[in-house]
């Protein structure tokens, strides 16, 4: 219902869907799945492409228009006890490679210091278990917004993914537990 409502508003603002833009992960397995989903059978129906956007890549970007004193900022995401899912960007230079799975405290995650911001749902960990007191923390998910010049950018340069064959940035395998509440 609200993504018809969203596509009749499109229409009705002389508007046309031109491509369907997603976060492509890492997150959530059945929330990847689930938007994915939504996602291709868009494309399919209204003959438009994929888009497959970085949502760690642009909420640093975001960080670091928001937070002009920093020069570095980490994306970290909660993935559950002292992990998180980052990834580094650097002021002028983009991110530093790809988002990773760290446990804190992590060898990779140093020299952080007023010149940092941090920014994602794993803020009050961090500052935990990272003593990162001088630290900018900046309390923000990812966001359509944060994810709209990139993925403009990749519909003018033609990068679209696969309708087919696609699947989203788990970074991890998925496993199947049984369920500790229920026996049988």
């Amino acid at each position: 219902m609200m993504v018809q409502r969203a596509i009749d508003f499109a229409r009705t603002a002389g508007r046309q869907v031109t491509g369907v833009a997603f976060q492509e992960g890492p997150g959530s397995y059945t929330g990847l799945r689930i938007g994915v989903s939504l996602a291709k059978g868009l494309c399919y129906g209204l003959s438009v492409p994929l888009i497959s956007v970085s949502g760690f890549v642009c909420l640093a970007m975001a960080a670091l228009e928001n937070h002009p004193s920093c020069t570095e900022a980490w994306v970290m995401m909660d993935a559950r006890r002292d992990e998180v899912y980052a990834l580094r960007a650097i002021r002028g230079v983009g991110a530093m490679g790809g988002v990773t799975a760290e446990i804190l405290p992590s060898e990779r995650v140093v020299g952080y210091g007023p010149h940092t911001v941090f920014v994602g749902n794993a803020n009050e960990k961090v500052q935990r278990l990272l003593a990162a007191e001088d630290a900018v923390f900046w309390d923000e998910s990812p966001r359509a917004s944060h994810m709209a010049r990139m993925a403009a950018d990749c519909f003018q340069r033609g990068e679209f993914v696969d309708l087919a064959y696609y699947e989203p940035f788990y970074l991890k395998d998925f496993v199947a537990g049984v369920s500790k509440k229920f026996s049988l």
